[in-house]
């Protein structure tokens, strides 16, 4: 029984992307055919203009660009959420102080409030601070959505870490930096690589925020499908190969992080064997 979960479980997570794998190859594609009747690569024999993903690849349709724009932006939102979410979330886990649950509340506001008009008062206030429309002002829009999933996250995973090893080891002569080093970070890294991936797909993904913040002057993969995709068009190769590049950061930043943290494992493991 629990092998027929496993399968059903991976057939259903890979299906979709098989769907849009076929749907990014195909060239004439309509119901009810069960695969394409004409694929891309026969018919970029026929056809002059660039099509499927030679028109990805090309300079016109900027999806390259844009694809890097989405992958610096959210790499610099995981970074600064980082740095803003885990102190506070450190200081929320192992701290009593008045005034906490009001603080919790602040940072769970964008989950409260509707997106619109999250992205909406940001837009304003980016207009106001002069950052609208650049790079630095949708990088800080976006760290805004990402806040409450890293407190949350990382709230709980300091939750788990045991203060008085920090102690010991203080006694013993480590300093902040030493603590933080050699002994918080290899306990807490898989909660951090999970809160950093977390934040590094959220950000990718948002696009009404980057629309209203960016001003159209930042354009990431995301736009970019929803600019295709918003006028209830059907899904043609094109769209469906910028759905597949949407989700190419994210699967790469999985398998670096998962291998990371494995070979710390293995690591940890052999020292403590010696």
């Amino acid at each position: 029984m629990a092998r027929v979960w496993r399968w059903g479980w991976a057939l259903g997570a890979t299906l979709p992307f098989a769907a849009l794998v076929v749907a990014s190859l195909a060239f004439r594609w309509s119901w009810p055919d069960l695969l394409p009747t004409e694929w891309w690569w026969e018919a970029r024999r026929t056809v002059r203009l660039p099509i499927g993903w030679d028109y990805v690849a090309s300079s016109a349709s900027r999806a390259l660009p844009a694809l890097l724009t989405s992958v610096t932006v959210a790499t610099a939102v995981t970074a600064l959420g980082l740095a803003v979410a885990w102190p506070a979330a450190r200081v929320i886990a192992h701290e009593r102080f008045r005034g906490r649950q009001a603080v919790e509340l602040a940072l769970l506001a964008p989950l409260v409030v509707p997106e619109l008009a999250v992205a909406l008062g940001l837009a304003v206030s980016a207009v106001q601070l002069g950052v609208a429309g650049t790079w630095w002002g949708v990088v800080a829009a976006h760290v805004v959505p990402t806040l409450p999933y890293l407190v949350r996250t990382l709230a709980a995973v300091e939750q788990g870490f045991d203060r008085d090893l920090a102690d010991a080891a203080r006694v013993h002569g480590a300093d902040a930096w030493a603590v933080f080093w050699f002994l918080r970070l290899p306990l807490l890294a898989p909660g951090v690589a999970a809160a950093a991936l977390f934040a590094f797909l959220l950000s990718t993904h948002l696009v009404v925020l980057t629309v209203l913040v960016g001003q159209g002057r930042v354009e990431t993969t995301a736009v970019q499908l929803f600019a295709r995709l918003g006028g209830g068009a059907a899904l043609d190769p094109v769209s469906a190969a910028l759905a597949l590049l949407l989700t190419l950061p994210g699967v790469l930043l999985l398998v670096v992080l998962d291998g990371v943290l494995r070979r710390r494992v293995d690591l940890r493991g052999a020292v403590l064997r010696t």
